[in-house]
């Protein structure tokens, strides 16, 4: 049998042996665990806001939708000597001005808030036929989801209309 002497730094096996280990210690492992954390709670945080602004996007675009349709079915009106002062009415009224009519529509599931404003750009001039009536309308369509936060936005969309009535434009 063969004794060591375990009284002499260095002479035993398992002091050789810790000698040649190599890794890390546990201040290195739980430095590295931090910074690990601090990363991933970066990149958690990101993906919160590319999901947050992928949902306003298609708010946006079904916004978008509503607006497009509603301007359609304006622009689908004459714009006569009847429908100029004829007040306005969706879906069979006419482009008579207001200040902002407010009204809802629901698209795909989501409840939209439209309002729709009818302005008079020009007028008739005095001493003219039909002086005083309108012949360029300029139409403004607000389209805001309901229950959308401050990163949700909604859409303007606006137009001009004119009449072939003579006047300035």
């Amino acid at each position: 049998m063969r004794f060591i002497d375990n009284s002499q730094p260095g002479h035993s096996r398992m002091t050789a042996r810790r000698s040649t280990e190599q890794g890390f210690t546990l201040m290195e492992t739980a430095v590295s665990l931090v910074i690990m954390m601090v990363i991933g709670l970066g990149a958690a945080s990101l993906f919160a806001y590319a999901t947050m602004a992928n949902s306003g996007a298609t708010d946006r675009e079904l916004a978008m939708a509503v607006a497009q349709k509603r301007m359609e079915w304006l622009r689908s009106i004459p714009f006569s000597v009847t429908t100029r002062g004829l007040a306005y009415s969706y879906p069979n009224g006419g482009l008579g001005a207001t200040a902002g009519t407010t009204e809802t529509e629901t698209s795909s599931g989501r409840t939209y808030t439209v309002v729709t404003v009818i302005e008079n750009t020009s007028i008739v001039p005095a001493g003219q036929p039909d002086a005083g009536q309108p012949t360029v309308k300029t139409i403004t369509i607000r389209v805001t989801p309901q229950g959308a936060g401050p990163a949700l936005g909604g859409v303007i969309l606006s137009s001009q209309r004119s009449t072939l009535v003579p006047g300035t434009y």
